[in-house]
């Protein structure tokens, strides 16, 4: 085998593993940070507690009777649940509740249930926040007489403290 063939087989092994090791690098960068994801969730309240579940993608709401026959005879609570799915912590700033096909929002200051805003998530953790249904139908209901906007549901955004912010995917149909 002649020497520049063994250099070049051994620059190509070279530069082979420095591709490798700069994609590494880049991968453990992007991923040692905070990723959260946030999901629609939507119940009701009593018995000392909530009892809740995902909003589905066809955004239909839950049968709330069966909870209540069982003793959850509280208020009806749509919320967000943020988990963070990163290596590093992350700081919830604000929830807002949003139209989808409106402009208006509600950022629930006092009547938002869940832990005292701004609240560190730590990597691998969730935390979920709640209002009141209610404050959603109002808000459906003033976007639609006062504006004339053609409301689909609402959703939930989450303001984080590096100004960045999520949304939830699904759409809760009011």
């Amino acid at each position: 085998m002649d020497s520049e063939v063994i250099a070049l087989v051994i620059a190509s092994i070279s530069l082979l593993i420095a591709g490798l090791s700069l994609g590494w690098q880049v991968a453990e960068w992007l991923l040692s940070a905070g990723r959260p994801k946030a999901k629609l969730i939507h119940g009701v309240q009593g018995r000392g507690g909530l009892a809740t579940g995902p909003v589905e993608k066809s955004g239909e709401r839950r049968n709330i009777q069966h909870l209540r026959e069982q003793g959850f005879d509280g208020p009806e609570v749509i919320g967000v649940q943020v988990t963070n799915h990163g290596r590093s912590p992350v700081t919830v700033d604000s929830i807002a509740l949003r139209l989808r096909g409106g402009t208006m929002s509600l950022v629930a200051l006092t009547e938002l249930l869940g832990p005292e805003l701004p609240h560190r998530l730590e990597a691998g953790t969730n935390e979920s926040w709640y209002v009141d249904a209610d404050l959603g139908h109002r808000l459906v209901a003033a976007s639609r007489s006062a504006l004339h906007e053609q409301i689909r549901g609402v959703y939930m955004t989450v303001a984080f403290g590096t100004g960045k912010s999520i949304t939830t995917p699904t759409t809760l149909r009011m």
